[in-house]
């Protein structure tokens, strides 16, 4: 090999090193952590790519009542074209939002439609779980949502999102880069189902548990803490009786402490009572957190191997005496010693204390099945449990909520009970498809039913926890006690040969307690229903004038529901009025004048404020000068800045 070809080598050898040396730093300079998956596009953005969403009401499934309560939204479709409207007419206005979406589990009902087999599977297929894109696909359908979903809420708004281990460590990543991992707040452990109730016998470990990660939209979020009776005594049950006259006396610091030996006092515990002292584990926090605890950690930590000791510090401490007793560790087998707390003085009656971050809902979980009069056996979510977020995401009366996966309705049905409870005046927005009818046979049905009332049939555990024991006969309470008993282990079933025998056939009896109706009175409220379409031929990025016109025509409901003036009170050709009890929304969306003196009389006859839209080819009318000498009134126009909200979504989608 001559010399030249090994220079030359060698010089390759330099070459590919330093190439590699580039992408190394480049990988450095760029790298984040976090979650990297592969974007599989859905088959709607094939679909609806070269239109714009808008809503249409569907006016037939409004429900209607005159009692001052709120006017709720229930808006059909795929919740990204949902979620695409309102980040026009709700952004920033939204001040939780509670999502269970689909786990992932591979029977869930998880179906992803990927634009490059659409053709093959048109109404989708199940995502199995040994799919070699299953993350991906979730990953994929989540992660716009979720971009979609955070322009809506408040700066103090907040997002809570139930799940369980199959997608909990991505979706944490994925909240982490959309929501910012400083605004992080917990993930709730929340028990689901008792430890012997085994779903799947064929499966490893018996989950009983799923999460709920809880994310503010910034700082402004305000942590609420439960309230807590801070008069209870109960944990005042010691007294120290000193069996000596004169202890030894050191000082430490300025302060001169009495020192007792073991056996030179007695601890005694009996009844709680206001003149005894709370024991209190010097540990943690407490070290550095109190005055007792940075006494202990300056004096009294390096006497640690005086086992059992007890010292009476004078003037510290602020309750009824006027000195403060420490206790050294037990053995060499304890850690910490303890100090004595009196009452303190300054007590209020109610303190705030912090949220535990397991919840057990195992019980609400168990008793699901029939709440709203319908049955929906995949994933139904129980009342209760929705009302606790409420309490912890949002002390605002009337807030707004968000679910944009509603399924069963759940979260419609703890509004309106909500609501009924406190006097609120909450209102809430649903976003469902309509695959396997959910919409019109689930969802729909459920806020009827709550807003309406309706029969309700109880299964046979609610009923048998309902029987009386008979007083006079102890062959029934024993029957009935038996039958409760085995149904907390999910064993029994209601069988009459079993029982016959030891139960007489009446109103204690087991036997024909089968099903039970019973009527549940309704909440009131009011319902508009939508359901998403579309209009224009072109890309949002290069949408013609005719697209931009049709846009204007279709975007009444748009409008409404960005005023919350969600009645329609007249509609023609060229314009619409829209109204709740406060305020009136009026829109002009044709281009031609023809019919603008008829529009201008009609507005100067309003009485209440008027939100006033008008069709221009920019973000300024020509004539909004017509309308100048109308009191309470704002111009704004369309379509051009829904044009840009769209146009900004389509962005970062894209990105």
């Amino acid at each position: 090999m001559s010399k030249l070809t090994k220079e030359q080598e060698l010089l390759n050898e330099i070459e590919k090193l330093q190439k590699q040396l580039e992408i190394a730093n480049n990988r450095v300079k760029t790298a984040k952590y976090g979650l990297v998956w592969m974007e599989v596009p859905e088959a709607f953005e094939q679909e609806t790519e070269n239109q714009l969403p808008v809503l249409d009401e569907v006016k037939e499934k409004a429900i209607k009542n005159d009692d001052d309560k709120p006017t709720h939204i229930l808006i059909e479709g795929d919740n990204y074209h949902a979620l695409t409207c309102l980040n026009y007419t709700h952004k920033e206005k939204i001040d939780l939002i509670y999502i269970d979406p689909p786990y992932n589990t591979g029977s869930d009902g998880f179906r992803y439609r990927d634009k490059r087999v659409v053709e093959k599977f048109p109404d989708g297929t199940d995502v199995p779980k040994d799919h070699p894109l299953r993350h991906s696909y979730w990953l994929s359908f989540m992660s716009k949502r979720l971009e979609l979903a955070s322009n809506l809420l408040k700066p103090e708004g907040v997002i809570l999102i139930s799940i369980n281990e199959e997608e909990y460590s991505q979706l944490k990543l994925l909240c982490d880069k959309i929501f910012q991992e400083s605004n992080y707040m917990t993930s709730f452990t929340v028990k689901v189902r008792h430890e012997d109730r085994i779903l799947k016998g064929d499966k490893d470990y018996h989950e009983t548990t799923e999460q709920l990660l809880l994310y503010r939209k910034s700082p402004r979020f305000k942590t609420i803490k439960r309230l807590q009776d801070n008069t209870s005594i109960d944990k005042y049950v010691y007294s120290v009786e000193e069996l000596i006259d004169s202890p030894e006396k050191v000082m430490m610091g300025s302060k001169e402490v009495l020192v007792f030996k073991p056996h030179e006092y007695k601890i005694i515990k009996s009844e709680p009572s206001a003149e005894k002292f709370q024991k209190i584990n010097i540990r943690g926090s407490i070290k550095e957190g109190n005055s007792s605890g940075r006494f202990h950690m300056q004096y009294l930590e390096e006497k640690n191997h005086l086992f059992n000791y007890l010292y009476k510090v004078p003037n510290m401490g602020d309750d009824m005496f006027d000195y403060r007793y420490f206790l050294s560790r037990k053995s060499e087998d304890n850690l910490n010693g303890f100090y004595f707390q009196g009452v303190p003085l300054s007590k209020d009656d109610i303190k705030e204390v912090p949220y535990p971050n397991y919840l057990d809902f195992e019980e609400a979980f168990n008793n699901v099945g029939y709440e709203g009069g319908i049955e929906f056996r995949n994933g139904k979510k129980p009342v209760d449990f929705i009302k606790f977020l409420f309490s912890i995401g949002t002390i605002n009366k009337d807030a707004v909520i968000l679910d944009f996966f509603a399924g069963s309705g759940s979260t419609g049905h703890a509004v309106m009970e909500q609501n009924s409870i406190d006097k609120g005046n909450r209102q809430v927005i649903l976003c469902t498809n309509n695959e396997n009818n959910i919409a019109h046979e689930i969802t729909y049905p459920r806020i009827k039913n709550v807003i309406c009332g309706y029969s309700q049939t109880k299964n046979q555990k609610e009923i048998l926890f309902e029987l009386p024991l008979n007083p006079k006969n102890i062959s029934d309470n024993t029957a009935i006690l038996e039958a409760k008993n085995k149904f907390l282990t999910d064993e029994f079933k209601v069988r009459y040969n079993e029982i016959k025998e030891e139960v007489r056939k009446d109103k204690y009896s087991i036997y024909g307690i089968i099903s039970k109706a019973s009527n549940v009175k309704g909440f009131g409220n009011s319902l508009k229903y939508y359901k998403t379409s579309f209009v224009g031929k072109n890309n949002i990025l290069s949408a013609s004038d005719e697209d931009k016109s049709l846009l204007a025509h279709k975007a009444g409901c748009l409008l409404a529901i960005a005023e919350n003036t969600l009645d329609e009170i007249e509609a023609t050709q060229f314009f619409q009025f829209f109204e709740n009890s406060e305020k009136v929304t009026a829109v002009y969306f044709k281009e031609e004048m023809d019919e603008m003196n008829t529009f201008l009389q009609k507005v100067e006859e309003v009485q209440k404020p008027i939100s006033l839209y008008l069709f221009s080819w920019g973000n300024s009318s020509d004539f909004e000068g017509l309308f100048d000498h109308i009191p309470n009134l704002t111009i704004k126009t369309i379509p051009q800045p829904i044009l840009e909200i769209y146009k900004n979504i389509y962005n970062i989608i894209t990105a």
